[in-house]
């Protein structure tokens, strides 16, 4: 009846574990860089009574993250080709759009400007064509300066978007070190806590999001970038 009792009471104290973390998985459903948990039971040894064996119950082995790596890393991938390349093809199409503009782009100004050009050659006694050709050729001249200033405020822009993004890369890889330096104090990944795994991947992918990373894991689940 002592067995009985004893693996009774072990077994309540083993799921009251296994609903706390499923808990804790509730609790967590919006937390951003949460991964969901799960309870890895073990066997406890078995007791020996007389020729046989008797079971005696389980116990709670672990809590692990439900984690795929290879999914991680993959993810990792895909929104660090998406991040790097946005920037770049909507500051191209920026300056498409300058470019081809009717209101600030060359064509319409260069247009006109060679047309009372050609007009010019043809009668370059009349006083009206002189006066046409002037105007038209300072036009041109003033939406060469537009665009240099929209082009400069682009690149100005760029280079501000750059110190920016490189000020936000450092910061992570202070907040990587910290956690890394925490990962440290473990010999072994599965002695690792959950939250400080999942606070290293978050950082990861913020990482992989401002520029592409290859991150190498070793045993204790330290990652160098």
């Amino acid at each position: 009846m002592a067995d009985i009792l004893s693996i009774g009471a072990g077994a309540t104290q083993l799921y009251r574990q296994a609903l706390s973390t499923v808990g804790n998985n509730i609790a967590n459903l919006n937390t951003e860089g949460y991964s969901r948990q799960v309870t890895e039971t073990s066997e406890n040894a078995p007791s020996q009574q007389g020729t046989v064996f008797v079971g005696s119950g389980a116990r709670l082995a672990n809590i692990e993250r439900a984690y795929d790596e290879f999914a991680e890393s993959s993810l990792r991938d895909s929104g660090s080709k998406l991040a790097t390349q946005q920037p770049l093809i909507d500051y191209a199409n920026r300056v498409v759009d300058i470019m081809g503009s009717e209101a600030s782009g060359l064509s319409s100004a260069m247009d006109k400007f060679f047309a009372t050009a050609s007009a010019l050659s043809a009668d370059p006694a009349s006083i009206n064509l002189r006066s046409d050709f002037l105007r038209d050729a300072d036009g041109m001249s003033a939406r060469f300066r537009e665009l240099s200033g929209q082009l400069d405020a682009v690149e100005l822009e760029t280079r501000e978007g750059v110190d920016q993004q490189v000020g936000t890369l450092n910061s992570l890889a202070d907040k990587l070190a910290f956690v890394n330096r925490q990962l440290g104090k473990k010999i072994t990944l599965d002695a690792q806590p959950p939250m400080l795994l999942d606070q290293r991947d978050q950082l990861l992918r913020e990482m992989s999001a401002v520029t592409k990373i290859h991150a190498a894991e070793s045993t204790s689940g330290q990652v160098q970038v």
